[in-house]
């Protein structure tokens, strides 16, 4: 199989939430690394190997409900891809929604991926962190009702 076609697939696999056909177009000594730091999210770092991006996978879809997920593969040179990834997540816990966009790096290693390097703003994934664990969805329209009445009677924003 053609690089793009494996890269394709492993997305195809992703955006259906198959985490073990996801998998399977995995190296078994892959190193996925999410470069957002961990003061933006708890599951940012290094994860070696299927069963430690097995653990990541489902973690991750126990936090957030994919409501989008468009990847695009910009390029592919050699063994190397590079994609981009449009997406809108919804924080299971708080129901806040995030979206925005990722940018993937991918390094093919005998006919898999062997290196998946996730970059996005971690500025604004700590912030939305923040919001998702610090108020359930009642609270947040609650804050955002009481910011905009003190905006009205101060004149603020006018």
């Amino acid at each position: 199989m053609e690089v793009r076609s494996v890269v394709e697939a492993f997305f195809a696999c992703w955006s259906a939430q198959d985490v073990e056909m996801a998998l399977a177009h995995l190296h078994p000594e892959i190193v996925y690394t999410i470069h957002n730091g961990p003061d933006a999210s708890p599951l940012a770092g290094v994860y070696s190997g299927t069963e430690r991006v097995r653990d990541l996978a489902f973690s991750v879809l126990a936090e957030f409900d994919y409501l989008r997920y468009e990847p695009t593969i910009v390029s592919v040179d050699g063994d190397a891809v590079r994609a981009h990834v449009m997406f809108t997540l919804r924080h299971r816990e708080s129901g806040c929604i995030i979206e925005g966009s990722r940018r993937i790096v991918i390094e093919m290693r005998g006919g898999l991926i062997g290196r998946y390097d996730l970059y996005e703003d971690g500025r604004r994934v700590e912030a939305f962190m923040r919001m998702a664990r610090g108020s359930a969805p009642s609270e947040v329209g609650s804050e955002l009702t009481t910011l905009l009445a003190s905006r009205q009677t101060s004149g603020a924003g006018a």
